[in-house]
């Protein structure tokens, strides 16, 4: 599925355009709820695409999608990663759990405890490091994809420019 972003220079885009493939039937009875609801066809797909966001049951807690996109969506891409899978880890496509893996697996991203050891509680993960570090993640992981495991972050991947 195609998107692309129309910005004028200097502007924000709030809307993403997205070119979908229907079946006429369907692009009918779309025309026909505009007609009936007074909604041009854009906003009529984005009522029925909202109206099926709040129907989709989760099977992990029996919540809806839309109550979890409340508490995932960020403008922000590695917040919003970071906030999938603490909230959602099933949604994970493969490229983007090496990369929540490589963040679990690297102390720098956690609030150690007084012996310097760490875990994975959400609570403690430290998304301002996260945020700041974030291309130096995705060079790490880039660079490692081919490894059969994950291969935590050092000082040298977070901080290339300084040397030691």
């Amino acid at each position: 599925m195609a998107t692309k972003t129309s910005k004028r220079t200097g502007e924000t885009s709030t809307t993403v355009a997205v070119g979908i493939r229907i079946d006429p039937k369907i692009k009918f009875a779309l025309d026909i709820m505009g007609r009936l609801q007074k909604r041009s066809l854009t906003a009529v797909i984005e009522w029925a695409i909202s109206n099926a966001i709040a129907q989709q049951s989760l099977d992990f807690d029996g919540g809806t999608l839309s109550s979890v996109l409340d508490k995932v969506w960020s403008t922000d891409e590695s917040a919003r990663l970071a906030k999938l899978a603490i909230h959602m880890p099933e949604a994970l496509t493969y490229d983007e759990l090496r990369i929540w893996e490589t963040i679990k697996a690297t102390s720098y991203f956690w609030l150690e405890y007084s012996d310097g050891s760490f875990d994975n509680d959400p609570n403690r993960l430290m998304l301002d490091r996260v945020r700041r570090a974030w291309k130096e993640t995705i060079d790490h992981v880039e660079k490692h994809k081919m490894s059969p495991t994950i291969v935590p972050m050092t000082a040298d991947d977070l901080m290339p420019d300084i040397p030691f």
